[in-house]
């Protein structure tokens, strides 16, 4: 029997990426008056980031369970078996939400196969583990085996990131307010991680935007596993190409790792971080 996988937008999958039998889940985003959910109403990450730089305020909504309930039902009725994968329940409510109601379905449904994987993780490091789980199953893997394969990738894939301003790090309760103000004028840069409870947390801290992208790729060569296994490496950032395509040309030099791609924070991750986020998602030895 087939299998149908599902995600939220939080995962910032890659367009160009495989997508056969996936769903990506809608999140809302606010900025100023209007919302967008990217899946029915859209706008692009230059105009989100562009806006937000401008001073309009934002927010964001996890996915609701009722569309989640249509979504993965309707997939049942179709004779699928159902997995989602989804954003760190350390970060949202949006994980908890839909393992209910695939906890609810399960019992709907006792002669289909349904389950739910915290990815622990944030953006394109969901992303990565649903790219990997996409090409499992895509190899004909049962439905019992690509759960425990995505269970024994989660602590794994590993999300290391920095930003350009500590004001945001505040927003998200990373470092006090008087700290962000003293950061920002010493420009001292920030490198977090996601860690093994998929919270935010501190990873280091340098002076100095190039130091920080560095950085990013010192902890990729530290705890990468060996360069065969890299089968897809994501490069996120938000409005600040030219600094991803750095890091991607370190990672290519330094760690000849040849499948990096590099890809777009959406607006729903984005109102957390602004303008001038760049993440390194790659498999670990540890997170």
């Amino acid at each position: 029997m087939s299998i149908y996988i599902f995600t939220e937008i939080t995962a910032d999958y890659p367009k160009d990426c495989p997508g056969k039998d996936l769903t990506v889940l809608p999140m809302t985003v606010s900025i100023g008056d209007d919302s967008y959910d990217n899946i029915t109403t859209f706008i692009s990450p230059k105009e989100f980031y562009e806006r937000m730089q401008a001073g309009a305020l934002t927010n964001t909504a996890m996915v609701q369970p009722y569309i989640a309930k249509e979504a993965f039902e309707e997939k049942l009725k179709e004779g699928y078996d159902v997995l989602y994968v989804g954003f760190s329940s350390a970060l949202s409510g949006t994980y908890a939400g839909c393992a209910r109601v695939i906890a609810e379905l399960a019992g709907e449904y006792p002669d289909r196969k349904i389950a739910a994987v915290d990815s622990l993780n944030a953006s394109a490091g969901e992303g990565l583990l649903l790219w990997y789980t996409i090409q499992k199953r895509d190899e004909g893997a049962s439905f019992e085996e690509l759960v425990e394969y995505v269970k024994n990738l989660v602590p794994k894939t590993v999300a290391l990131f920095t930003v350009d301003d500590l004001r945001h790090l505040a927003r998200l309760g990373r470092c006090s307010k008087a700290s962000a103000m003293i950061g920002t004028a010493m420009q001292i840069k920030p490198v977090l991680h996601v860690d093994d409870e998929g919270r935010l947390m501190p990873y280091t801290k340098v002076i100095s935007r190039k130091k920080a992208l560095k950085a990013l790729v010192d902890g990729m060569e530290e705890r990468m596993l060996p360069k065969e296994e890299q089968k897809k490496v994501f490069i996120g950032h938000g409005a600040c190409y030219e600094d991803a395509l750095l890091v991607k040309k370190l990672i290519e030099d330094r760690l000849d790792v040849r499948t990096v791609e590099i890809c777009d924070i959406g607006p729903v991750i984005g109102a957390h971080t602004n303008a001038g986020v760049v993440a390194l998602f790659f498999l670990g030895k540890n997170k």
